[in-house]
């Protein structure tokens, strides 16, 4: 399917682990595209693909269409949102693209629709490939409609699913955010009991693959392994658990799962991560 490009300008802010792939693609799309990040070789990254770079956020909103945050955690989001504020003008879109709560995404269009600025939420989920290559899922917490013009730049990015309400976007994403943990987990688990009865993981993974017990996961689990081996799932796996245990309480809805995830992720992602490397890696409890 030809995707039609969209024709106004990108600011992006956040050249992270997930936003250094989406810049790139948009980018190397023809996108015209002005980054932002404190990192100056990740700017530079960006830039050497055809992206412009600013110097503040106030330089950045000064050229902007639409201004897509991608930053962590959540407190630094709502600070880069209420910075931008100062400097928006009536007609400009801001998409937040990281995974937040959705009642910090209800404030933050608050505080920037007395700008006359929309802003709603579009996270995203997929591999570093589905970075690169625009096929990640894009859960936009607005409607089709709401979205407009801006349905193109959505494309460029992914496959966009509106969900029709502002934070439906992030609520989507932590639902996922809690299955894909669960199974990842009990993914670990199963491939080592099946090498307690000399079974390969490979020959595993074939087995479950072709059987009821199949998923995403595992057919992607050498990405996985990767984000173990970095260090980046032993950094952020309990913290994504507590922030969608936060978010359901807010609702009064019990996850037990992922109550269980919480508790044990921690010892058995280490496991995991001594067996792929064959070193031991401690993280504190309460990261």
């Amino acid at each position: 399917m030809n995707k039609t490009k969209y024709m106004g300008v990108v600011g992006y802010v956040g050249l992270g682990n997930m936003g250094s792939g989406i810049a790139t693609h948009l980018a190397e799309a023809g996108v015209r595209l002005v980054v932002f990040d404190l990192k100056p070789a990740a700017v530079a990254a960006v830039v050497a693909k055809g992206a412009k770079s600013a110097a503040s956020l106030a330089e950045l909103a000064a050229v902007s269409d639409v201004i897509i945050v991608c930053v962590d955690p959540q407190g630094q989001v709502m600070r880069v949102v209420d910075e931008l504020a100062e400097f928006l003008r009536p007609g400009q879109t801001v998409i937040i693209q990281s995974s937040v709560s959705p009642a910090s995404v209800i404030e933050m269009a608050e505080v920037v629709a007395k700008k006359g600025v929309k802003l709603y939420d579009a996270p995203v989920s997929g591999s570093h490939e589905d970075r690169r290559n625009g096929t990640l899922s894009v859960l936009a917490g607005a409607t089709v409609e709401g979205v407009g013009a801006e349905t193109a730049l959505l494309e460029s990015i992914g496959r966009p699913l509106y969900l029709n309400a502002l934070g439906g976007g992030e609520v989507a994403k932590l639902a996922n955010n809690a299955i894909m943990t669960v199974t990842r987990l009990a993914t670990i688990e199963s491939l080592e009991f099946g090498r307690a009865f000399g079974v390969s993981e490979e020959d595993l993974a074939k087995a479950v693959m072709i059987s009821s017990g199949g998923s995403w996961v595992l057919d992607n689990w050498e990405y996985f392994d990767e984000q173990l081996r970095s260090g980046f799932t032993l950094r952020m796996s309990s913290k994504q658990s507590k922030e969608i245990l936060e978010t359901a309480e807010s609702r009064d809805v019990r996850m037990r799962m992922t109550e269980a995830a919480l508790e044990y992720s921690k010892i058995i992602h280490e496991a995991r991560y001594a067996r792929l490397t064959n070193k031991e890696q401690h993280v504190p409890a309460s990261s």
